[in-house]
């Protein structure tokens, strides 16, 4: 799985300084991405589902959905590892989203997130054309501060 975001000297916020950034938190910021999308970018690519395993906690809640014992699983993880240990997309509430889907900030229109996960591994080029071609900044439907929960 991913990394905690709070944990001091192990946990994300704590391995965020090549982006100086004033606060860790800024990297989830809505404010800041629209001033500068870019470390947000860079970071999506070492978060992006499909890079990590689930762990034996993400199978567990899928064994407990097959034997009939798990109504929902409410999560706060963004990374979907849930569906990928075997537990069904209508299961899961993701309370601070997750990259399944993806959404231009000016227009509110989706973007295809196959789209979006192909320019964020491209790199700021293609990135900044994706953000073009659907005019405004693009984003995986993560909740960042400064938005509503889902």
């Amino acid at each position: 799985g991913l990394p905690d975001f709070r944990t001091p000297g192990t946990g994300l916020y704590s391995n965020l300084e090549r982006f100086g950034l004033e606060r860790p938190e800024d990297i989830f910021d809505l404010g800041f991405f629209r001033r500068n999308p870019w470390p947000f970018y860079e970071l999506c690519r070492q978060l992006w589902p499909g890079q990590h395993e689930p762990t034996l906690a993400h199978r567990f809640l899928a064994a407990l959905h097959r034997r009939g014992v798990l109504r929902r699983c409410f999560t706060q993880n963004i990374d979907s590892l849930e569906v990928c240990a075997g537990l069904p997309a209508d299961k899961v509430v993701a309370a601070h989203g997750n990259f399944d889907g993806a959404t231009c900030l000016a227009t509110g229109a989706t973007v295809p997130v196959d789209e979006v996960r192909r320019a964020v591994m491209a790199g700021r080029a293609a990135c900044e054309a994706l953000n073009e071609k659907y005019g405004g900044l693009v984003k995986p439907d993560i909740v960042f501060f400064g938005e509503s929960l889902p």
